[in-house]
């Protein structure tokens, strides 16, 4: 072989190997919803992951030649049922593809898990859901709730912890704004305690039991940065008194409120018992 030869059959090495390497997706992951995350029967489920390829997902809009799929079954199933994913968003650097399972599966457990394809050499990419754990995934399924149910939050500002404005609690469910802005808390008894709040929150008739919150300071901007709150909404009656929380899982230290004052007279309180 020819010395040019030789140089062009290296460089056809050097071009495979390094088409290879740039065909690699970098990392998965950032896959939602988490391993054990309680859903209804009633749920279209959204799940997302998010995906990097250097040069390529970190560019504006969707990244060229990825393709992801979901698969999920009713735990136990023999077979998958495949959704194909489609662009989200970018989330920074990453892009975000989502799928839906839909309500109406008839599962008391769903598993699943999801594929990312790199179209150009055919490598696969197995994420990790956003607590950490790996595939497969695993979501209870529950029913919803029979009747509507009010339920009372608390939050206390520990400590040092001050405000600038209203308070608010915020969570997963329409009740809480999904997220959004949050409902306004109020004082529960300003002049014994004068940072500990409470609000009532109505969750209807079929309801998801399975409820997530944070509490938000500052006229509703600023979030706690702590993990979540979680509860489930107990429908045997139709109110539920929820433990007062501390700010950022701090252990609460607001003065109680004053015991109400019996303002009955001995003798009504003798005609009662007679």
């Amino acid at each position: 072989m020819s010395r040019f030869a030789s140089i062009l059959a290296s460089l056809a090495i050097i071009v495979a190997l390094a088409s290879t390497a740039m065909g690699a997706v970098g990392w998965c992951g950032n896959i939602w919803p988490n391993n054990g995350t309680p859903y209804t029967s009633a749920d279209d489920i959204d799940v997302y992951v998010q995906v990097w390829k250097e040069g390529v997902t970190d560019q504006p809009g969707q990244g060229p030649d990825i393709a992801a799929s979901l698969f999920y079954r009713c735990t136990g199933d023999p077979d998958f049922i495949e959704v194909a994913m489609t662009y989200n968003t970018d989330a920074g650097n990453n892009d975000e593809y989502t799928g839906v399972i839909p309500a109406g599966h008839g599962c008391s457990e769903i598993e699943y898990y999801i594929v990312v394809v790199d179209l150009t050499d055919g490598a696969e990419c197995f994420g990790n859901d956003q607590g950490g754990a790996p595939p497969n995934f695993f979501l209870p399924i529950t029913e919803v709730t029979a009747q509507a149910v009010t339920v009372t939050f608390h939050l206390c500002l520990t400590g040092d912890i001050e405000t600038t404005g209203a308070v608010c609690v915020v969570g997963n469910q329409v009740p809480l704004t999904s997220w959004g802005a949050g409902v306004p808390m109020f004082f529960t008894c300003e002049p014994q305690s004068p940072k500990l709040y409470q609000v009532d929150v109505l969750f209807p008739t079929a309801s998801n039991p399975y409820v997530e919150y944070k509490y938000k300071k500052d006229e509703c901007e600023t979030w706690e940065s702590t993990g979540n709150h979680s509860f489930l909404i107990d429908d045997s009656e139709s109110t539920m008194d929820l433990w007062i929380d501390g700010w950022e899982w701090a252990e609460p230290d607001c003065p109680p409120c004053a015991s109400p004052v019996e303002g009955a007279t001995w003798g009504t309180i003798k005609a009662i018992y007679r």
